[in-house]
């Protein structure tokens, strides 16, 4: 009876690996160095802000996409982390040059399409993971 429960118990574990669905398998990564601003209005109560990067996206065929994807927000106040492209983490480090501490590229990580703050990734989402 112990050695089937555990059996079980294995299988149930094995079959939730690997049955993944489709959208877990998409994946896109930002390239660091494609930020281009579409536009950039400042005014004395904020900041309107729309830019575009690209994006290599994966589906779960494997087929690979690259995307020029834009988004736009609003900000009142500048912290040194407005209008980053989607899976691009920046770290707070100390600058002994400025004698303060800066927000600097870390590294850009894969992440979920469906998550993205841009359109025309979603958009590709959608078509391609669903």
């Amino acid at each position: 009876m112990r050695f089937f429960l555990l059996l079980l118990l294995s299988f149930a574990t094995f079959s939730q690996i690997i049955a993944i669905p489709a959208a877990e398998a998409c994946s896109c990564i930002a390239d660091p160095y494609s930020k281009q601003y579409v536009y950039y209005t400042k005014t004395w109560y904020g900041t309107k802000r729309k830019w575009s990067c690209l994006y290599t996206c994966q589906d779960s065929q494997q087929k690979q996409t690259q995307i020029r994807g834009t988004s736009e927000d609003w900000y009142i106040s500048d912290r040194g982390l407005e209008s980053i492209c989607d899976g691009l983490y920046y770290e707070n480090r100390y600058n002994t040059a400025v004698n303060s501490f800066v927000w600097t590229f870390a590294e850009a990580r894969y992440f979920d399409p469906a998550e993205a703050t841009s359109v025309e990734v979603k958009e590709w989402e959608k078509v391609y993971c669903r």
